[in-house]
């Protein structure tokens, strides 16, 4: 009654008395435009096999798409060296955010560098108007040089993402990928640098770790190793000696800006190999060279030998691996010093140059080919391939990082130093808002300290779950936090006791007492919260956005948003159901973990036994509640449902969809089961786990629950999972696990959005996931399973990997303001069908989806 009642507050709260949610002070999320890059994309025929190309150069004012000038020669139209980069940045474009564009535009590139592979594994780089190879400029000669090592980057980095959300899009690649491999190794072999270029070993490299990732092999693994090993020992002087560990292809030769990808190449190895030493060789150069330049306040575009500095042209090619750079090593560390670098490097950009010259720009796509000097008149304002290539790659992964991107609109305070030997020891960097971040050089690395806005500190208040894990692991990261952000303190206080977390949250909402952030948000109060101007979208807040493209596909959060489009709560941690089971009950019954509905009916008859003799049974397969409260559902029906449907869910966009087969077989199965008197018509005691001890062999049941398993179960008992049986004849591929998401809130009474915004994002990091998931709970993140960071944290549990596996594939239930109610109009026709038998399977699923149309059409 309490429920309905604050339910009922809150509706009238919605109407008449909800306080406006709060805006943010902070620039919205910047937007990533391709449209001059497929201005610049045209179609061609090369090899007699039709591609896309990118053309070289576009000159102001009018931006026409065109090939190589008289000084370099009439070269070409197009180049592998700029479609490869292109079909990377298409492919992580594709990666996040599922557009079919991006993909088609990554594959006909992909098929341009393919058909420049020469059969040998080497590569021509330029082509004509027609299509025609150029085989005789030494920029396009065939060779294993920089266009080649470009080619080996991108095809890898499509095994990584084609492989798994579009394997046709591999066709017609493999055979060149693997010729170039295989001659790129002759080289390493002979300990040569790919074109005699640290870029072009660089780059290759990163192909490589692609591919590894993709398809890990032992042999292609030391080949990386190999590759890596061959770039640490070319960082030139060191932490306090001119080039300051500048990684160069000659001791002789100078440094350049342009193409510095060896930093994020040994960074991304030392994580995907396992050889930490690759990392150290990374944070040397970012931590001695790089990190000088931040204390300069703008960056050269070489470094001789002894150190001089050459500061112009600066060039997005001479920004963006810098940036890159140092976002890798964030990845690789968790140190988020290394990130907000990374966004201070990238603000270049957007204007922290020194013409103040916003270099991209968001509304066109295009950016701007070089600064040659201080002021906005010595701006190079033609867009070429590259530098609009190399911008955008830059700032994907600038903007998928939350604490990178917050320091992508500061520019440096104060004069910028004429020498890299000679230089303040501290920088500061100011905001748009207010806020500014100091740089200080403390001994061999750069300390950071914050500053968020003119007001003085602000404390947060953060609401867990009350259970004794979450508030343990609450006050870690809040206690992790306060050490780093001075400006901003939190104060965790669990959930206040009630009934459920609905009811107090519901409760809270209208007494307008509600914390800053709350991380117990089920979807089953979200939408009731929304429509009440409850809690803050989150989607156009910076932070927020930059984690959820981090952490999420497309097809993660199509299930989560509002029909305004908008993301209200982050999704934040999810419990994948599966099949528990076992291993020696269901071996001494001569069965496996059952596949389908007909496997699952042989397992409760084999199972079901009477081991006291006294003409009862006392041991069955598995248990399913008599409990018709909506969430029992969990357990029995639900999951068994979504096994089988596809994905439907109970209702999508107010319609009723749960009157199906695949709704049908569920319930019959259970049926079956409890009209045979295989499953057990009685509701175990309270602190009884049946499964534990023996009385049952199969549960249904989360993660969450392996922690409990460990701690209590007898000596000797040996478990396993599987997934949920599906109905007979279902597609394995269209089987989804029921996961219980949990998400986070902003609450609309907060004071301090932005601040609550990064807090989130924070909560919701790879190391505050790390942590979370050494309490056997799973954040909802994209390749969790494979995704080196977690790989010895999931090794836990024996368990623990096959639930992380079907993370990207569950369903929760559906965000609808009358979602338990329908949950409840199910319950109670499992009642009547299966439980009972007292009402065919068919007919009471029609009457209940025409109840639940009743309650939608009500509203």
């Amino acid at each position: 009654m309490r429920v309905l009642c604050c339910a009922a507050a809150l509706s009238t709260l919605a109407c008449h008395g909800a306080p406006p949610v709060p805006t943010s002070a902070a620039p919205p999320p910047l937007v990533l435009n391709y449209d001059h890059l497929r201005h610049l994309t045209r179609s061609a025929v090369v090899a007699s096999k039709p591609v896309r190309v990118v053309a070289l150069y576009s000159n102001a004012p009018d931006y026409r798409p065109a090939g190589s000038p008289a000084r370099d020669g009439f070269e070409g139209i197009a180049s592998v060296d700029d479609a490869a980069r292109a079909a990377v940045l298409y492919l992580r474009a594709f990666e996040q955010t599922g557009d079919t564009l991006a993909r088609d535009e990554a594959r006909g590139l992909l098929h341009f560098v393919a058909a420049m592979e020469q059969g040998d594994g080497e590569f021509l780089n330029f082509v004509d108007t027609t299509g025609r190879p150029n085989t005789s400029a030494p920029s396009s000669r065939k060779s294993m040089s920089y266009w080649a090592a470009r080619g080996i980057w991108a095809l890898g980095e499509a095994h990584r993402v084609f492989g798994r959300a579009y394997p046709a899009g591999l066709r017609g690649l493999d055979a060149p990928l693997d010729r170039a491999v295989a001659r790129m190794a002759r080289d390493v072999d002979a300990e040569r640098l790919i074109g005699g270029s640290v870029t072009a070993t660089s780059e290759a490299l990163l192909g490589v770790l692609a591919l590894q990732r993709a398809e890990p092999s032992p042999a292609r693994g030391e080949l990386a190793v190999r590759m890596a090993r061959l770039l640490v020992p070319l960082a030139a002087g060191g932490a306090s000696q001119a080039p300051w560990s500048a990684r160069v292809d000659a001791p002789t030769s100078a440094w350049h800006a342009w193409g510095s990808r060896s930093v994020a190449a040994l960074a991304e190895a030392s994580v995907v190999l396992g050889h930490p030493e690759f990392l150290v060789a990374a944070k040397g150069e970012a931590d001695a060279l790089w990190s000088r330049f931040l204390l300069a306040g703008r960056i050269p575009s070489e470094i001789a030998p002894n150190g001089t500095p050459k500061w112009f042209p600066q060039i997005a090619y001479g920004v963006g691996p810098i940036a890159e750079g140092f976002v890798a090593i964030a990845d690789a560390t968790n140190d988020r010093r290394y990130a907000v670098m990374g966004g201070l490097t990238a603000a270049w950009l957007v204007g922290a140059n020194p013409a103040g010259v916003a270099m991209y720009d968001e509304k066109t796509g295009r950016t701007f080919d070089g600064i040659d000097g201080a002021s906005a008149a010595q701006v190079n304002r033609n867009s070429g391939a590259e530098s609009t290539i190399e911008s955008l790659l830059a700032l994907q992964a600038v903007t998928s990082n939350a604490d990178a991107v917050e320091y992508l609109r500061y520019k440096p305070a104060g004069g910028a130093s004429a020498s890299l030997a000679e230089l303040p020891v501290k920088r500061e960097y100011a905001g748009p808002d207010g806020g500014k971040v100091v740089l200080e050089q403390h001994g061999q690395r750069l300390a950071l300290s914050e500053v968020h806005g003119a007001t003085g500190p602000i404390t947060l208040t953060y609401w867990p779950a009350a259970n004794p894990p979450e508030v343990k692991l609450a006050m870690l990261l809040a206690d992790h936090w306060n050490r780093e952000h001075s400006d901003v303190q939190v104060r965790v206080q669990p959930l206040p006791a009630g009934r459920s977390t609905e009811e107090v949250l519901l409760a809270a909402i209208v007494a307008r007492a509600t914390p800053d952030v709350c991380s117990n948000v089920s979807s089953a109060l979200l939408s009731r919260l929304v429509r009440a101007n409850g809690v803050v979208r989150l989607d156009n807040l910076t932070p927020a956005a930059a984690r959820l493209a981090e952490r999420t596909t497309p097809a993660m959060l199509a299930p989560l948003r509002l029909p305004d489009g908008g993301i209200y709560s982050f999704p934040w941690k999810t419990n994948p159901e599966m099949l528990l089971y076992n291993v020696d009950l269901l071996a001494r019954a001569g069965i496996s973990p059952p596949r389908n509905h007909t496997e699952l009916l042989a397992a409760f008859q084999k199972l079901a036994r009477d081991t006291d003799g006294d003409g009862r049974l006392d041991k069955w397969a598995m248990w399913a509640s008599l409990k018709t409260t909506w969430f029992e559902r969990f357990y029995d029906f639900y999951p068994l449902y979504l096994a089988s449907s596809g994905g439907r869910t109970l209702v999508s966009n107010g319609r009723v969809q749960f009157d199906n087969a695949a709704a049908a077989s569920a319930m019959d199965v259970l049926r079956t089961g409890f009209a045979r008197n295989l499953l057990p018509k009685a509701n175990f005691a309270l602190g009884r786990d049946p499964f534990i001890d023996g009385t049952v062999a199969m549960k249904i049941i989360g993660p969450w629950f392996l922690k409990e398993l460990d701690a209590s179960k007898p000596a000797g008992l040996r478990y396993g999972v599987a997934p949920v049986p599906s109905a007979d004849g279902a597609a394995p591929g269209d089987a989804y696990a029921f996961a219980d998401l949990r998400s986070i809130a902003i609450f609309a009474t907060t004071k301090h959005v932005d601040a609550a915004a990064r807090f989130v994002a924070y909560l919701t990091s790879p190391e505050a996931d790390r942590l979370l998931i050494e309490a056997s709970q799973l954040p909802y993140r994209r390749g969790l399973a494979t995704d080196e960071r977690f790989t010895a944290t999931l090794a836990q549990s024996p368990a623990l990997p096959a639930y992380a596996r079907l993370v990207e594939h569950t369903r929760d239930i559906d965000i609808d303001p009358d979602i338990v109610e329908i949950f409840d109009i199910v319950s109670e026709a499992y009642e009547a069908a299966a439980i009972y038998a007292v009402t065919p399977v068919r007919k009471a699923l029609a009457k209940a989806a025409a109840e639940a149309k009743k309650v939608l059409d009500a509203r």
